[in-house]
């Protein structure tokens, strides 16, 4: 990842240099505020293609504030993937759903009295260990490292971060996971072009 001066490059040359994989990093003026730095991101971003993207960070390769771009997944390739995302969003519904049924049978009654309650449940042929925080709950099964990270009350709910989390420790969503060469922008673009709603 190369830095660039604080000049940058035209959009024209940014859609030529940035490849999948390879971001560049643009530096602003280095008195720059945050405020200045993002409305830099968005004039930016509205002069490059849906694929790319523009990142405003306080601090950024080779220090100050600046830019960071990434090229995303193609409209093409996500039309490729599409039934393979359907797949992993389907799945990580069934086992999301699973897992807050049982922790809604089995731990949130104690919990919820605030006595103590157990920690893990036992579910879809499996023991998963159980991370209650605020309204989710984390799922690991220590036998094969799967992670869920579920709404407890909405485990239907998409979240980008999540279901990539669980696309990479399920092991059985490969295609979906290696085309996130970016993780979460990523993915985010990927749900966003198949119209999921991510709340």
């Amino acid at each position: 990842m190369e830095p660039t001066s604080s000049n940058g490059p035209e959009p024209a040359d940014i859609r030529r240099q940035v490849t999948r994989g390879h971001r560049l990093v643009v530096h602003v003026d280095p008195a720059a505020d945050m405020p200045a730095v993002t409305a830099a991101a968005r004039a930016l971003r509205t002069a490059l293609p849906a694929d790319l993207v523009v990142i405003a960070s306080p601090t950024v390769a080779g220090g100050g504030p600046g830019l960071t771009v990434l090229r995303l997944v193609a409209e093409e390739e996500a039309r490729e993937l599409r039934p393979a995302l359907d797949r992993l969003i389907a799945e990580f519904r069934q086992v999301s759903g699973s897992l807050v049924a049982r922790l809604r049978a089995e731990v949130l009654p104690a919990h919820d009295r605030g006595a103590e309650y157990p920690d893990e449940v036992r579910a879809l042929d499996g023991t998963w260990d159980v991370h209650l925080h605020g309204d989710h709950c984390r799922f690991e099964n220590p036998a094969s490292g799967e992670t869920v990270e579920a709404s407890i009350d909405d485990p239907d709910a998409i979240d980008p971060y999540f279901l990539l989390l669980f696309a990479r420790t399920s092991g059985r969503h490969r295609a979906v996971h290696d085309a996130c060469l970016e993780g979460f922008h990523d993915m985010c673009r990927l749900l966003d072009l198949a119209g999921v709603d991510t709340g």
